[in-house]
């Protein structure tokens, strides 16, 4: 939901050497409000599915990826992720709500093999951070990452994603989440400064298929975040942190997908 906007402002970038598919999904996501928090949440929500593969340009469940240039094994790509908004749990009660987040940035790509299938990638994102309240946007400082990216096509379709790596980020985005202000401090909640620093180490592993009419996919992903720039903030209240989901999604005749691809263009 977070990347949709995006992803449909891309879709004016088409060119004729490409392939489209269309559909309509329902997903359910698991989530802490906040790294480190102790509440989470869990959301159903529907989708649309959208899957466009053209030469430089990816748009699917994992966003946008805009290649920019390519040089043997080395690219460069558009980066996205993002938040969902955040109400005062416990841990942040009284205090300001964290809202809608985008983040996007470039990613430099180096490829360390490909063949039949399996590719292992090296990534390293830099993504600037804006957040809204749907009344106006706030420039929330920018995080990167440098990750390892192993990745397994079977030849009956299954895709396989293994990605691991360490997440930093600048002082302005660590006290978005983890700052706390004098007016905010109570008996229970001690003013806290963040620093700019190490982030936390995430793995995250996926499985999906397309089928004839059906595309369906799961992940997990495991936050870890001993020894972060922050782990002394009063806000901090686990040192690691699980996501989980899992979507299935209709998918709307090829004719109707390439006629919408054609009215694009």
């Amino acid at each position: 939901m977070k990347k949709q906007l995006l992803i449909l402002l891309s879709l004016t970038i088409f060119n004729t050497a490409s392939e489209l598919d269309l559909g309509l999904g329902v997903g359910t996501l698991y989530y802490p409000d906040y790294l480190g928090s102790d509440s989470s949440s869990t959301l159903v929500f529907p989708y649309p599915y959208i899957d466009y593969r053209s030469k430089n340009l990816k748009i699917d469940k994992d966003g946008l990826k805009q290649q920019i240039f390519s040089i043997d094994s080395l690219s460069v790509r558009v980066s996205m992720s993002g938040s969902l908004p955040v109400k005062a749990s416990k841990a942040r009660e009284g205090m300001d709500e964290l809202d809608l987040a985008g983040e996007i940035g470039p990613a430099l790509v180096y490829s360390l093999y490909e063949d039949s299938g399996f590719s292992v990638k090296l990534d390293l994102p830099i993504r600037a951070v804006v957040s809204t309240d749907l009344e106006g946007i706030d420039y929330r400082g920018y995080i990167y990452e440098l990750k390892a990216m192993i990745e397994y096509e079977s030849e009956d379709g299954y895709l396989y994603q293994f990605h691991t790596g360490g997440v930093w980020g600048d002082s302005r985005y660590h006290n978005y989440i983890y700052g706390v202000e004098e007016r905010f401090v109570t008996d229970d909640r001690d003013h806290y400064k963040a620093e700019a620093g190490y982030s936390g180490y995430k793995t995250s592993f996926g499985i999906s298929k397309k089928f004839e009419k059906v595309w369906a996919g799961a992940f997990v992903r495991h936050y870890t975040l001993r020894g972060t720039i922050f782990e002394d903030s009063p806000l901090m209240r686990k040192d690691s942190a699980i996501y989980s989901g899992v979507f299935v999604a209709y998918l709307f005749d090829k004719e109707f997908s390439n006629k919408v691809k054609q009215w694009i263009e």
